[in-house]
């Protein structure tokens, strides 16, 4: 496992501008080097490119956003959501509210289909929308926040992130390949 890699994906259908804006926010608040990938490329020849630069001494924390459809085979090698499960990677999840308020049906069952993967899944990001604490809560869902909505809150999220990658990292330990 890559300790400095995030990889941030998205639940359901998400507008490129909004997952693009949200991915540059995150990487100027951890102070990391964006990478941007289609859901199209090959996962394994990616992850291993990016883990081997990683693992050659740079501490600088790289966040990979992964744009389309992970859950996917697209490139006849395994779907980007297995990738990232196998590879015990830290990912984040965004997902944008309807104009109800309300989540569609798609984001607890992405969060479903990433832990039976076991994926190392850091929780869920809501983008836009006002954000209701009490009501997801409510939902039962890992959320760690709001990005580009009326109650956006980049420093609560980056904290809630920081200490759930450190939670991952030290259950990861040196020991598991």
């Amino acid at each position: 496992m890559a300790n400095n890699l995030l990889v941030v994906i998205g639940a359901g259908r998400l507008g490129e501008g909004s997952m693009a804006s949200a991915s540059r926010s995150l990487a100027e608040a951890f102070g990391a080097t964006l990478i941007e990938q289609a859901s199209g490329a090959a996962p394994h020849p990616c992850l291993q490119q990016i883990t081997s630069r990683s693992s050659g001494g740079s501490l600088e924390p790289t966040l990979l956003r992964v744009s389309g459809d992970v859950a996917v085979d697209e490139c006849g090698e395994g779907s980007w959501l297995e990738a990232l499960a196998c590879w015990h990677v830290p990912v984040l999840m965004l997902a944008e509210p309807r104009k109800d308020g309300r989540f569609a049906g798609i984001v607890p069952a992405s969060v479903a289909l990433a832990r039976s993967l076991q994926v190392e899944l850091l929780g869920l990001v809501q983008l836009g929308g006002s954000w209701s604490r009490s009501a997801r809560r409510a939902d039962g869902l890992p959320w760690c926040g709001c990005l580009q909505g009326t109650d956006d809150d980049l420093c609560g999220l980056i904290s809630c992130l920081r200490s759930r990658w450190a939670q991952v990292a030290r259950e990861e330990g040196p020991d598991r390949a």
